[in-house]
């Protein structure tokens, strides 16, 4: 008995195999162009392969078909959501209005009204979409798009985490959802446990599912430590240096024991805080996306500047490069920061 064609491509699809999926409804479609199950299938196939255009033709197509009609909006508001959002708007919404118990199209237009910044009734979408939810991966969903929404707004900040943290708690190796509660940890001051979830998702996945963020927050968060506390070695450094060494012991010998303080410090602090690259899975994604986030990479170099500055100060015996340290620091320093604020969770 010869397979399903339809059900063939389904399974193409499931496996994240659209073109095999397109090879199998093309043939259906040769036969019979107003095949209703194939111009969906198709139209999702072609939107997976990025070819718009042709999505968009085949979704019309199956929207024509009343018992597809609901599905060919939900996609035709995913097709239409980064060209026209108002016109995504009407799509979903018409998803909603069709099939208003689906727990999925709920989502979809809770996320199109966020990007509009209609947070009001993307809450309420998304509500509506939890309470519809009837398996965990539609309540994973509702979730995240819950969280994604309140983490926009600075005082429901606390909520948003609560929905990731639950989320988490169904999914708990789901790459996405990892990348919704690190955010939600990084945006409310729980940074220590945000590079933890990163970390985790890291190790647990192969590169190619790793959000990208994931590896960004990583980063951004284990550089952030690392040049706060070397910031805090450098501001102290000077103290030591010249209240005890070089009272005792004099101006050339007493900058040197302090400079050779001040690397060790800088040094230990290097090796502590990125110890965690010694998981080559971690070292890897962290490296591949810092390369993308210059600031990461420039923050690094002016720690190790430091350091370096601390060894001249140790061969020459000058101190007032022990004094100009503390600068460099604080400027490295508040430019990472003033960067990090700006790292944002991408919408889920």
């Amino acid at each position: 008995m010869a397979p399903d064609p339809i059900a063939e491509a389904r399974r193409y699809l499931l496996l994240d195999e659209p073109r095999d999926a397109l090879r199998i409804l093309e043939r259906v479609l040769a036969e019979q162009p107003d095949h209703g199950p194939a111009l969906a299938l198709m139209a999702y196939a072609r939107f997976k392969t990025g070819d718009l255009e042709a999505a968009e033709r085949d979704a019309r197509l199956a929207f024509a078909h009343a018992e597809l009609r609901a599905h060919a909006a939900a996609l035709l508001a995913r097709i239409t959501f980064a060209r026209d959002l108002v016109e995504a708007t009407g799509w979903a919404s018409e998803a909603v209005r069709l099939d208003p118990g689906r727990s999925e199209f709920r989502v979809l237009l809770a996320r199109v009204l966020r990007e509009r910044r209609l947070l009001g009734p993307a809450r309420v979408e998304a509500e509506a979409a939890l309470a519809n939810a009837v398996a965990d991966d539609e309540r994973v969903e509702a979730l995240t798009a819950a969280s994604s929404i309140a983490l926009i707004e600075v005082p429901r900040r606390q909520e948003a985490l609560r929905l990731a943290e639950e989320a988490a708690r169904i999914a708990p190796t789901d790459p996405m959802v990892g990348q919704m509660l690190a955010g939600a940890q990084a945006l409310t001051g729980r940074r220590a446990e945000a590079i933890m979830t990163a970390r985790r998702v890291l190790s647990e996945h192969p590169l190619a599912r790793v959000p990208p963020y994931v590896a960004h927050v990583a980063t951004a968060l284990l550089v952030r430590r690392l040049i706060g506390l070397a910031t805090l070695a450098t501001l102290v450094t000077p103290f030591f240096t010249f209240a005890i060494f070089v009272q005792v012991l004099g101006m050339p010998l007493g900058s040197r024991l302090g400079a050779a303080l001040g690397f060790v410090s800088v040094t230990a602090i290097g090796v502590g805080v990125l110890g965690p690259l010694r998981e080559r899975a971690v070292a890897r994604a962290m490296w591949l996306f810092a390369r993308q986030r210059a600031n990461e990479v420039v923050t690094v170099l002016a720690v190790a500047v430091i350091a370096v500055g601390y060894l001249a100060t140790i061969i020459t015996g000058f101190f007032p490069l022990v004094g100009i340290l503390p600068l460099v620091a604080l400027a490295a320093w508040t430019v990472h920061e003033v960067k990090f604020t700006q790292l944002r969770p991408p919408a889920q």
